[in-house]
Formats: C-alpha cells, sequence, structure tokens
C-alpha cells in the first residue's frame, strides 16, 4: 500500500491510529499523509449541534489564524515524530508528509481523498463505552462515501499483526468473488482468514447449505490452513461476533463495501455501524468487485 491516508484530530487516539498506519507503511513502504481539517467558521457555542454555524457573523481572522497556526504546529509535531520512529528502526522506505485544511472534517477528508487517491485511509472511531458525537459522524460518512479501502481503528484497539482476520459474511452472492479479492489485497500479509456469518433466524440448515457451497470454491486456501468457514447460532449479531473473536484470537474484521446503499445493503440490520462503534477490533472495509 504505497499511499496512506490518516485523518487525526490530536487527541490521545492518534497515537493508536498512527501505530497501525505506520505497521501497514512497513510493509511495503509508500506515503503516510497525515490529514487534519480544522473549523474555519464561527461555532454557536449555545447549539447542541455541533454543525451549527451563525452565517451573519464574521469570521474572527485572528481567532482563524491562531487556530491553523496551532493545528500546522501540532501537525509538523506528529509528523516529526513519526519520522523519528521510522529512523530509530532504521525504516527508509516510508515518507511522511501532512496536508492541513480548514472547513468540516468528513468532508475535507472525501475531498482529500478523491483529489489525493489514497490506497487506504487509516482512522479512528469510538470503542465501547464511548459517546464522541463527532467521531461517530465523521466516520460513518467517510465509510459510506470513500471509494478506497478503510481501516478504522477503535481508541481501545491494540496493534498485534494481521495474522487473523474475521470476513463477516451475510451469504450473498458476491462472497466469491470479495473473498478472492480480499486474498488479492492482503497479498503481503498471508492472514488466515476467518469466513464467519452469524445465524440470527434460525435458519442454520439453510445457512450451512450456502456455506458449504461457498467452500467448495476455496479447496486450496482450505488445505493450506488459510480460510475458514464457520456459521454461528446466536440472535445477537454482535454477542456472537465479540464471542467468535475472542475465542480465536481474531486481529482485525473485515467486511465488504458495495456501492449502492452499503450500510443498508450489507447487513439486514446495519451490522457494520455496530461493528464501527461497538467493537474494540479494528474494521478493514474494501470495495467489493465492481463488475
Amino acid at each position: 500500500m504505497k499511499k496512506i491516508l490518516v485523518p487525526v484530530d490530536f487527541s490521545d487516539h492518534t497515537e493508536t491510529v498512527c501505530k497501525f498506519a505506520l505497521e501497514i507503511a512497513k510493509k511495503a513502504g509508500g506515503e503516510i499523509r497525515l490529514f487534519h481539517a480544522y473549523f474555519d467558521y464561527v461555532i454557536i457555542a449555545s447549539s447542541s449541534f455541533p454543525y451549527s454555524v451563525d452565517t451573519s457573523e464574521m469570521f474572527n481572522q485572528e481567532m482563524m489564524v491562531k487556530i491553523r497556526e496551532e493545528a500546522k504546529t501540532d501537525l509538523q509535531k506528529l509528523e516529526d515524530k513519526l519520522v523519528n520512529d521510522l529512523s530509530n528502526q532504521n525504516i527508509r522506505n516510508v515518507r511522511v508528509v501532512y496536508t492541513l485544511t480548514g472547513g468540516i472534517p468528513e468532508d475535507e477528508i472525501l475531498n482529500t481523498a478523491e483529489t489525493y487517491d489514497p490506497d487506504i485511509i487509516v482512522m479512528g472511531t469510538r470503542g465501547k463505552g464511548n459517546k464522541d458525537i463527532l467521531t461517530g459522524k465523521v466516520t460513518s460518512k467517510v465509510v459510506k462515501n470513500a471509494k478506497c479501502r478503510i481501516l478504522t481503528v477503535p481508541i481501545n484497539a491494540k496493534y498485534s499483526g494481521f495474522e487473523n482476520m474475521l470476513y463477516a459474511t451475510n451469504l450473498a452472492n458476491e462472497d466469491e468473488k470479495d473473498l478472492r479479492r480480499l486474498f488479492e489485497l492482503l497479498i503481503t500479509y498471508r492472514p488466515i482468514i476467518h469466513c464467519v456469518h452469524i445465524n440470527i433466524d434460525n435458519g442454520k440448515f439453510a445457512d450451512e447449505e450456502q456455506m458449504n457451497s461457498l467452500k467448495a470454491y476455496f479447496e486450496d486456501e482450505i488445505n493450506e490452513g488459510r480460510l475458514i468457514f464457520k456459521v454461528i447460532d446466536n440472535v445477537d449479531f454482535l454477542e456472537g461476533i465479540n464471542t467468535y473473536v475472542n475465542d480465536n484470537q481474531i486481529d482485525i474484521i473485515s467486511v465488504v463495501h458495495h456501492r449502492k446503499g452499503f450500510l443498508k445493503r450489507l447487513f439486514t440490520k446495519d451490522h457494520t455501524r455496530e461493528l464501527l462503534f461497538h467493537s474494540d477490533i479494528p474494521l478493514y472495509i474494501f470495495p467489493g468487485n465492481q463488475e
């Protein structure tokens, strides 16, 4: 992955997000582009919604200059830290740069992704028990609209490699192509992929039949120990996923991003959103076959 876009907000979570980005970049070299968007408009302090603005007020130019300069200083400090980390590890094939803009964070991330054309966006999201409304709004919009791969990193996530990946499936017709695509995308990691379906409607027999049909396409990968198939009975999707994650030392959860109505199509009860905001395991979202 040669171009990695890393939106940051300078919170305590930023260090964790950058750790994942560095580890990805070290695999094959390339560029990490740190990104930050600062608010460049007046916010109504009494508003309960963070994006309410008073368009009738004049911008306070002095305040905006100060906000921009502070953000620039923070970005430069973060860039220097990552460069030093790479130097201390004798890593010479990774470049770190930054982009600073003003505007609404999620819109600016998408605009930058459109022009920069990254191979992957690595960004933070809240995990269990965290209630950051802004982070949830930003991540949701980026996930729904970005055209590239995305790795969302919960605040409590710990980097431990990508040896075991869970591919969450609803047993759709695209699974064969999507799993092939996933193997291609992860060729430098060669993880064991656990293809897991959570049966929430007591239709296990039909689900097992569909899973067995899917397994027939991946005989070589199964024999190599690189692919495991499992149907799990649990009326609570998230509980079923979390139990499997804990029992099998899963490092990362993967789902496919089908362009048309992703968050509505992928799982019937919007389970991708559950995984985004109620799990402490990183979520790898990749584009499906667009044919």
